[in-house]
């Protein structure tokens, strides 16, 4: 890891681990990874990326607890949704500013953050994004803190997360490769 993405991480952690609803800090070390590993096979801006990766849930710690745990109520599922990306703006904007990042990128990199969810996006950066988030949660460590923090037995969630789309090749080959693996895990 950059230095700099290490003083993102740094300044990252103390938010992801206020969130309730999911690992936020085991999900976005896994969206990092995956965010690599995309950059690598589709292209993209690592400098606006890796932050982008790191920051994108940050905004759950500011979401009442309620909400963060209320998430079989679909109406505080979608208004947690929207709440972690209003605050996630300040938040980014604070620790970008802390590492040294201009204006410009900074909100480069929130515009990102922001459309990880509620949007069908064009730009590749965007979709990388988006895949990388989606990616993440078929990792094993991931996939069975899921299943445990949704109540839900390997199987259900297995069938729940084969639903998701991707934009990249790369993205729907990781994740397949992935998930086949957890099924195999469960079925033993």
């Amino acid at each position: 890891m950059k230095e700099i993405h290490k003083d993102i991480w740094d300044l990252a952690l103390p938010y992801l681990e206020k969130g309730l609803r999911k690992d936020l800090v085991t999900h976005s070390k896994y969206v990092f990874k995956c965010m690599e590993i995309l950059l690598k096979n589709e292209g993209g801006n690592k400098n606006i990326l890796i932050p982008a990766a790191i920051l994108h849930d940050v905004g759950w710690s500011k979401v009442p607890p309620e909400i963060q745990i209320n998430w079989r109520n679909s109406e505080d599922k979608i208004k947690g949704e929207r709440l972690h990306l209003e605050y996630a703006q300040q938040i980014i904007r604070e620790i970008l500013g802390k590492t040294g990042y201009h204006e410009d990128e900074t909100n480069r990199i929130i515009d990102i953050v922001v459309a990880h969810k509620f949007q069908d996006p064009n730009e590749l950066d965007k979709q990388l994004l988006i895949d990388a988030d989606s990616v993440a949660d078929a990792f094993k460590k991931q996939f069975y803190s899921d299943a445990k923090a949704y109540d839900s037995t390997p199987e259900e969630l297995y069938n729940f997360r084969k639903k998701n789309k991707f934009y990249t090749k790369t993205a729907r080959r990781i994740f397949e490769k992935e998930l086949e693996m957890r099924k195999k895990e469960f079925e033993n």
